[in-house]
């Protein structure tokens, strides 16, 4: 009983925080949230009222060696969080965004209402006593700081991401659009003896592929173009918009890693296959080398600006 005691758990309307388990309820019914959201959850309802920077997010949910682009991350979470409590970013009852800041919880918050009954009826007699608790104030205030929820915010280790050093990630990056690039305008102009490479091998009129072939590789010069400006010139947000691409990018690089076997009869069908599985194997490779490049804060903290309001 003493444990439990000693065991915050914290309440806002019908919800009830268990930091001891990670576990939220709401009217008694668990509710199911990963890890990461439900430690800044317990952040920030440990500090009701108060602005949590993204900043002080960052340094209580990740340590210092983690390579994670922060403001993904913190964006998604807070997503799972709202989801879970029914939040309206745009009309919270719970928490508040402030732009290029941070986060507030508003909602007025209880500790331990089930261990500590006679603090609570004492502390709702002090409110009774000192008139109406306004919407934003809060009733009991639960330790902040990391040290002091350890079964909370200290994780199990976290996965550990391959990361090459950031100038030879980027040199690597760059030189792979580079490669796109050559490859989409060699396509182009010798359109003609693709057009045949096509119709000897798909036995398919050119009339059919051609105009899909010149239109994905005038679509991949404009998207090589773009990453290679903004990753060239270090643009912080960079990392975030290769994530949200990468869906286009892996359809489009698919699709042009075929291209070897259009020179099968020339350069051999063994060959050919290897030049399929590497071309089809860059899409990942861009992607480990997009997270080297925009690892720990420097994207997080730079590219607040650049991202939308959670």
């Amino acid at each position: 009983m003493a444990e439990q005691d000693q065991t915050p758990r914290l309440r806002f309307d019908s919800f009830e925080l268990d930091l001891r388990t990670r576990e939220l309820r709401k009217d008694g019914r668990l509710i199911k949230l990963q890890d990461q959201p439900i430690k800044l959850l317990a952040l920030l309802v440990n500090r009701p009222g108060e602005l949590v920077t993204r900043e002080e997010i960052e340094k209580a949910l990740w340590n210092e060696d983690e390579f994670v682009e922060f403001e993904h991350s913190i964006n998604t979470a807070m997503k799972k969080i709202r989801e879970a409590l029914g939040d309206d970013p745009e009309k919270p009852r719970f928490i508040e965004t402030l732009p290029r800041k941070g986060y507030r919880f508003i909602a007025p918050v209880e500790a331990n209402p089930a261990a500590n009954g006679q603090s609570q009826a004492a502390a709702t007699t002090d409110c009774n006593a000192q008139g109406p608790v306004e919407a934003n104030e809060v009733l009991v205030k639960s330790p902040t700081t990391k040290e002091e929820l350890p079964s909370l915010v200290a994780s199990a280790p976290a996965e550990t991401e391959f990361a090459l050093p950031r100038g030879m990630a980027r040199t690597l990056f760059l030189t792979t659009q580079v490669g796109y690039l050559a490859m989409y305008g060699s396509a182009l102009y010798f359109g003609e003896d693709l057009e045949r490479a096509l119709l000897r091998v798909l036995m398919v009129s050119s009339a059919m592929t051609m105009p899909f072939v010149i239109v994905s590789a005038m679509c991949g010069i404009a998207v090589r173009l773009y990453l290679l400006s903004s990753v060239g010139l270090d643009h912080p947000a960079a990392g975030v918009r290769f994530r949200q691409l990468f869906p286009l990018l892996f359809a489009l690089d698919i699709f042009w890693a075929a291209s070897p076997l259009l020179l099968a009869r020339k350069i051999g069908y063994g060959l050919a296959l290897g030049c399929v599985a590497a071309l089809a194997y860059l899409p990942f490779s861009q992607r480990t080398l997009v997270q080297s490049i925009y690892r720990g804060g420097r994207s997080g903290k730079s590219a607040e600006s650049a991202i939308s309001r959670v």
